[in-house]
């Protein structure tokens, strides 16, 4: 049985029914199966610690290398690794927890910004060819990163799930993050059967170290100190306490990950799974599970889901007092 995210131990679900009662159903909303369930991923695809803990699972999309070399030509990650790593998980908040025409809006400005990736590496990737729409690339992008939330959730709670609980947790992660080309090739794997044979597809015929999936793999145990917010001397302030302590706290991030890291992935990174650390994952998912269970929703949700958190739950208060009738009694 998960652990539903909650309110001072109130399971908190869905709550409320749709407004947009022509739409198709999601999987969270009431009526649905194991509805309760996938609000409960919903929320934990708005939770900075699950993207955090096992956000070293993005390792998967360089190494492909037609990705690698995308990447790397771009620049910004070798600009600031840890900036560009934020960046990415900013586009989460308006993509899963925006009103409906700002996610639509978010859509297509994530898939303009990557029209503008194509060309030809340089350096250790020179001569490959790349776009970042090539919907090869764009399926192989768009899955691992679904896999973050799917991966971490199953993780944390679906050591003993049902097939059917763990399909409602990848359609309930492929429904919040929606963002598809006008191409069936582009596609993400509709369920987890036909995820999982994907990944062990491309894994065979594509995954293979390179340069930059290496030196990627080092500055997630060793990331600079972020840059994208406040002036540079506060940068330069706590640099020696981010030097001292991030090391030191990228430890849980890397056992977290191998846990769901793909076998061929653990052999590039030249790592094992043993039970030691299967061990140490076992403290770390109690903590994330309490965590999740007993710390405020504030302190737990990013800004928009928490936004969304409460503008729901205020839905649903006036919806509970309104009038059932105008008619006279």
């Amino acid at each position: 049985m998960f652990p539903v995210f909650s309110d001072g131990g109130r399971a908190m679900t869905s709550t409320v029914e749709r407004v947009d009662a022509d739409s198709s159903p999601r999987p969270w909303d009431p009526g649905q199966p194991h509805h309760e369930l996938a609000a409960d991923v919903r929320w934990w695809m708005g939770t900075p610690l699950s993207f955090g803990l096992f956000g070293r699972l993005a390792l998967d999309q360089v190494a492909y290398r037609k990705v690698a070399a995308a990447v790397d030509a771009s620049g910004r990650f070798a600009a600031n690794f840890t900036d560009r790593g934020i960046n990415s998980y900013l586009w989460n908040g308006p993509l899963a927890f925006s009103d409906e025409s700002d996610r639509r809006a978010t859509a297509e400005r994530l898939k303009a910004k990557h029209g503008a990736v194509h060309g030809v590496g340089k350096g250790d990737f020179a001569g490959e060819r790349f776009s970042a729409l090539d919907p090869k690339l764009w399926k192989w992008v768009g899955t691992t990163s679904l896999n973050i939330f799917y991966a971490g959730y199953i993780a944390v709670y679906g050591e003993h799930f049902t097939d059917e609980q763990r399909e409602v947790v990848w359609r309930t992660v492929c429904a919040m993050a929606d963002v598809g080309l006008p191409s069936d090739a582009a596609e993400v794997p509709a369920t987890v059967a036909e995820m999982q044979a994907y990944y062990d597809e491309i894994a065979d015929a594509e995954l293979a170290a390179n340069p930059f999936l290496l030196w990627a793999a080092d500055q997630f145990a060793d990331p600079p100190v972020p840059t994208l917010f406040g002036p540079a001397w506060l940068h330069r302030l706590i640099e020696p306490a981010w030097r001292v302590t991030v090391p030191l706290l990228a430890r849980p991030a890397r056992i977290c990950a191998e846990s769901a890291t793909h076998p061929k992935m653990m052999e590039l990174l030249g790592s094992e799974w043993n039970s030691a650390k299967q061990l140490e994952f076992t403290v770390y998912r109690v903590g994330i599970r309490a965590a999740r269970r007993w710390l405020p929703r504030w302190a737990v949700l990013e800004p928009m889901a928490y936004n969304r958190y409460r503008y729901e739950q205020l839905r649903a208060f006036h919806n509970r007092y309104e009038l059932k009738s105008f008619a006279a009694r």
